[in-house]
């Protein structure tokens, strides 16, 4: 059965290519300030209130396409009890928001970039329980500018100050006004291969929203082994690509979106335009993690 990879690996290739000559021989510029502020329509928050702490993006002229940081929080002062993603101006995650401890990290991509003012990247809901001042901050935060080059820009950080005074005699509870009933958008999944990538095995790459409660898992099943749950870039186990591959798509309320990819009809990935984007973006954000280590010093 023929898959047509050897086009797909030269189109990767290429594309490779050009994403890390742009680095190595051109280093990483930076370009004006893209500002996160984490603000909260909670003014007055008592122990026992729930807040919403939101994750803003104003490009500031520019267009970012990727994104990465990671949210601290005073564990000692509020619990963590939601983290939602929904309604973010990311597309696709490279590292869906999640926490560990006291952050929570995220890292993801806006294929074509976003130039607006006050996009939602994600938010959270806290819960207070104790008075206290504190922060909440964003640390370690990147933003890369959506022209071909992966050039940093610089960053501005408005984190949230926290202050927690008296207890709540009825305390705040958010709650969805909206019960999410929809399935992710519908997807199309498709093969690959590159000897840089899963060192040159056929993989499979994939990416959906939803608008609602947010993506929670994707599952992949390949032919009749059982169901496995995956990340954006997948190791297909079957290597002979003669079998038939289902991707769900499930949200946090479980709703889920399936599509089926058939040996036959296989559509090329390096035919679709966005899955190049959001490699090539990706790219980018590891060359910067690269870059940055070897310069820390």
């Amino acid at each position: 059965m023929n898959f047509h990879l050897h086009k797909t690996n030269k189109a990767i290739s290429y594309f490779i290519t050009i994403a890390v000559f742009s680095f190595l021989f051109f280093g990483v510029s930076v370009a004006q300030a893209a500002q996160f502020s984490l603000t909260s329509e909670n003014k007055n928050i008592k122990v026992g209130d729930q807040f919403e702490v939101k994750v803003l993006l104003n490009a500031e002229n520019d267009s970012i396409n990727a994104m990465e940081g990671v949210l601290v929080f005073p564990q000692d002062a509020v619990v963590l009890k939601e983290i939602k993603s929904g309604n973010s101006i990311i597309s696709f995650w490279s590292q869906a928001p999640k926490a560990t401890g006291n952050k929570v990290d995220f890292s993801g991509v806006i294929p074509g970039g976003y130039a607006g003012r006050n996009g939602l990247v994600l938010s959270l809901i806290f819960e207070a329980k104790t008075e206290n001042a504190s922060v909440i901050e964003l640390s370690k935060a990147v933003a890369l500018i959506n022209d071909g080059q992966g050039t940093q820009a610089s960053v501005k950080i408005v984190n949230f100050r926290l202050v927690v005074s008296g207890k709540a005699v009825e305390p705040k509870i958010i709650t969805d006004q909206k019960d999410d009933t929809d399935p992710p958008e519908e997807f199309s999944p498709a093969i690959s291969r590159d000897e840089t990538i899963f060192e040159g095995k056929n993989f499979l790459v994939f990416a959906t929203q939803d608008k609602g409660s947010g993506i929670d898992y994707y599952e992949v099943c390949e032919g009749k082994r059982a169901c496995v749950k995956a990340e954006n870039l997948y190791l297909l186990e079957n290597q002979n690509l003669d079998e038939e591959i289902i991707v769900y798509a499930v949200d946090k309320q479980g709703n889920k979106r399936m599509a089926t990819l058939y040996p036959s009809k296989s559509t090329l990935w390096y035919a679709k335009p966005l899955y190049l984007a959001i490699i090539g973006v990706l790219l980018a954000l590891i060359t910067w993690r690269v870059w940055k280590k070897r310069h820390a010093y």
